[in-house]
């Protein structure tokens, strides 16, 4: 068997930045069903008002305990990963896949030393975005990089709505998201059904668009849920499967998640 570099031997030979570059990487969970690594990275391009993030920067799935610990610390004064911190969690763990998420990866200029470093221990790895940044430079780049899967969040194809949610036109997700299955790397979407704003009429329309450059891509429905202060209440397991079957109209494989679907296996908050 091959015997893997450290990172700081990867970087030295190729010329990359130092291992002690910081990334935006301020919470690592570990899903050993499937042995996958949630990684969320701080800051994002957009401003969601239904953000389940605002409710809570950690992951909803981690254990009360470590619920309890985590709600003493200060997001702002928490210290971010570097590439090497974050190598030796790729070791310790032995993960065969690594989701990149958020808040949005994308605003991280470290993105693609992180995707190189996953490569190099035989990590699959998954960015999920918002997809307003990935024009065909970026996507090009974390192409090269490694990356293998990427998952863009469409909020909405109504303009409208999208300024409203997220206080940004969706022009340029919606020009990336065709760019990208020019690509080599995988392509899926995914959506959320927020009752009051981005409803089944709206999820078809998301769903006729993905159709529109190629019926084969997948997308996942995820219900909302409530946030404090935000106006849209959760959304039902029944209406989630109402927008399925409109979304099924158009596209050969759409899935869901609401409140009602278990996470398998065990969650284990990593870091911090």
């Amino acid at each position: 068997m091959r015997q893997r570099k450290g990172v700081g031997e990867l970087m030295e030979a190729s010329g990359r930045t130092s291992v002690n570059e910081r990334t935006k990487i301020y919470h690592v969970v570990l899903f050993d069903y499937g042995s996958s690594l949630y990684v969320f990275f701080k800051g994002c391009n957009f401003a969601c008002r239904g953000c389940i993030l605002k409710s809570t920067p950690w992951d909803c799935h981690i254990p009360k305990e470590d619920v309890r610990r985590l709600s003493s610390l200060d997001i702002e004064l928490l210290r971010t990963l570097t590439l090497s911190e974050l190598e030796r969690i790729v070791v310790a763990t032995s993960v065969k896949s690594a989701v990149l998420g958020g808040g949005e990866p994308t605003v991280d200029p470290s993105l693609p030393r992180v995707i190189e470093l996953f490569k190099d221990y035989g990590v699959h790895t998954v960015l999920l975005t918002n997809g307003h940044a990935l024009d065909e430079k970026l996507t090009t780049r974390l192409e090269a990089a490694g990356l293998n899967e990427v998952c863009v969040s469409i909020k909405a194809v109504t303009e409208e709505i999208h300024e409203r949610y997220t206080g940004k036109s969706n022009r340029k997700v919606l020009r990336n998201f065709k760019f990208l299955r020019r690509s080599k790397m995988e392509l899926r979407a995914e959506t959320v059904l927020i009752p009051g704003l981005v409803e089944r009429g709206e999820v078809e329309k998301i769903a006729a668009f993905i159709a529109s450059i190629d019926k084969s891509i997948p997308l996942r429905i995820d219900g909302y849920t409530a946030i404090p202060h935000a106006e849209w209440r959760s959304a039902t397991p029944s209406e989630v499967l109402d927008a399925v079957k409109s979304a099924k109209k158009h596209l050969k494989n759409v899935s869901c998640l609401h409140c009602e679907v278990p996470i398998k296996g065990n969650v284990v908050c990593v870091y911090p």
